[in-house]
């Protein structure tokens, strides 16, 4: 691991904690529905996205790729699996149960390129997974939860996404085709997301999907929501996303979860200091919560240090 790509990584995950939680404030003081909010804060960061890549000669090439398409899908899938996770246990411990990302990431990456882990970095995969396993116990109903099923479908979806990333020729090529390419995905996931809405909406009316619908126009029409996913999409939706794919390119979908893999804990961090400053209710802080996600990231701080230690280059590219 090169200093350079680390600290972007590390950057990032500050920057994803800032960000959820400053969108968690917005949604709890303007009372925003958070579906819809999260669909048109895709649209602008996707437009944006695409403005920074040059519409006038806007690469193309992304939306003739299948792998393209299958990355919009498969981010509309986790969030559908995520959110319905939500419904059986709290926000705080299904957020750090999506740590076992690292572990699915690590299988994947066997299973496609055949990297194997290094014998070194075993017991912080052995860590990780003990806290996965703690952190399941704290559920109702324990491993036979369905919080367990949504988010084992939606970290492999999110692990399969980062693969097809790592490998997509746009991600690979230069600025113009990554920007053209996170723009066009992130559209697609939102107009993914719509027809998530729109067909719940008439199939299954009562599921906490998007507003109803004697408050869907009055949603779609609130300027302050459209004034807000405006600025979260372009000051941190389309920034991320970019470096999101960049980061998988330069270290494999493996090396990018696992520089997520203390995302739960810092957003948990910046939640207290967003609490404290008035701006959120105080999170619930559970000591064993706690205990058994800094398990987790003592896990991938031991696998960040075994390839520190192996001076592993991540450079950053122009």
């Amino acid at each position: 691991m090169g200093s350079p790509a680390f600290l972007t990584a590390v950057a990032m995950t500050a920057m994803w904690s800032v960000s959820t939680v400053l969108l968690r404030s917005t949604l709890y003081r303007f009372g925003f529905d958070p579906w819809t909010m999260a669909m048109a804060t895709m649209l602008a960061a996707g437009t944006t996205l695409l403005l920074a890549a040059g519409i006038r000669s806007l690469p193309l090439e992304p939306l003739r790729r299948w792998s393209t398409w299958a990355i919009g899908g498969i981010r509309v899938m986790t969030t559908c699996c995520f959110s319905a996770a939500l419904l059986y246990g709290s926000a705080t411990t299904i957020t750090l149960l999506t740590s076992i990302n690292v572990l699915v990431a690590a299988l994947g990456v066997y299973a496609a390129f055949r990297r194997r882990p290094r014998a070194a970095e075993i017991p912080g995969f052995l860590l990780i997974a003990l806290g996965v396993v703690l952190l399941a116990g704290r559920l109702d109903g324990g491993w036979s939860s369905p919080a367990i099923r949504f988010l084992v479908v939606s970290e492999i979806g999110f692990v399969l996404a980062s693969l097809l990333a790592e490998i997509h020729p746009d991600n690979l090529g230069d600025r113009r085709q990554r920007l053209a390419l996170t723009g066009f995905v992130t559209l697609l996931s939102a107009m993914g997301l719509l027809l998530v809405w729109s067909v719940f909406g008439l199939v299954v009316p009562e599921a906490p999907v998007g507003p109803d619908a004697s408050n869907a126009i009055a949603t779609l029409a609130s300027p302050w929501l459209w004034g807000a996913a405006l600025a979260f999409g372009i000051v941190f939706r389309a920034p991320l996303t970019y470096l999101s794919f960049l980061i998988t390119r330069l270290i494999g979908a493996d090396g990018f979860m696992l520089s997520m893999v203390a995302l739960p804990l810092t957003t948990l961090v910046v939640e207290v200091i967003a609490g404290s400053a008035g701006l959120l209710p105080p999170p619930s802080l559970d000591p064993a919560d706690l205990g058994f996600s800094a398990i987790v990231v003592a896990g991938g701080g031991w696998i960040v240090l075994v390839r520190l230690g192996e001076a592993r280059r991540w450079g950053v590219p122009d």
